[in-house]
C-alpha cells in the first residue's frame, strides 16, 4: 500500500489559468511535464503548464497550457486544456468529458467522448455562495412568568 488510497477521489473545481512564475520559465519556455511511453499515471494530475502524454493515463489530466497525446500515448478519463488539446495519430483518448478551448485529433488517432470547446468551455462555474445557516427558532418556555 501506498498511502495513495487516501487521497480524495474527487475531481477539484477548475480553476483559471495563473500566469506561469519567473522561476517556472527557462529561455522563455513554459512550464512543461512528460509523460515518456513506460510511464503510468492513475488518478489525478494539474499540471501549471503544457503536457506530453506517450505514456498510459487513467484518470483526470488538467492544464494550463497545450496537452498532447503523442505517440503510442493513451488517456483513459476527463481531459482539461486551458489552451490547445492534441489526440496525434497513434495517440487515443477515451473520455467521459473533454474541455478544450482548441482541438486537433490527427489522422488515425482514437478519440472518444462528450467534448465543450472554445472559451467558454474551460471557464471555471461560477461559485454559488453557500446559503447562510438558518438561525435557531426560539424554543417557548413552559412555566415561567413575568
Amino acid at each position: 500500500m501506498f498511502g495513495w488510497e487516501s487521497l480524495s477521489t474527487r475531481r477539484p473545481a477548475s480553476r483559471l489559468p495563473t500566469p506561469v512564475p519567473e522561476e517556472h520559465v527557462s529561455n522563455g519556455q513554459r512550464n512543461s511535464v512528460v509523460l515518456g511511453p513506460k510511464d503510468r499515471l492513475v488518478g489525478q494530475l494539474f499540471i501549471e503548464g503544457d503536457l506530453r502524454v506517450a505514456g498510459t493515463v487513467e484518470g483526470a489530466l488538467e492544464a494550463t497550457g497545450d496537452i498532447e497525446i503523442a505517440g503510442g500515448g493513451k488517456v483513459n478519463g476527463q481531459v482539461t486544456a486551458y489552451n490547445r488539446l492534441v489526440v496525434g495519430s497513434e495517440g487515443s483518448l477515451i473520455a467521459s468529458d473533454v474541455r478544450v478551448a482548441r482541438l486537433t485529433v490527427e489522422d488515425g488517432a482514437t478519440f472518444s467522448g462528450r467534448v465543450s470547446m472554445g472559451p467558454h468551455a474551460v471557464e471555471p462555474a461560477p461559485q454559488v455562495p453557500a446559503a447562510a445557516p438558518a438561525e435557531p427558532e426560539p424554543t417557548p418556555q413552559k412555566g415561567k412568568r413575568r
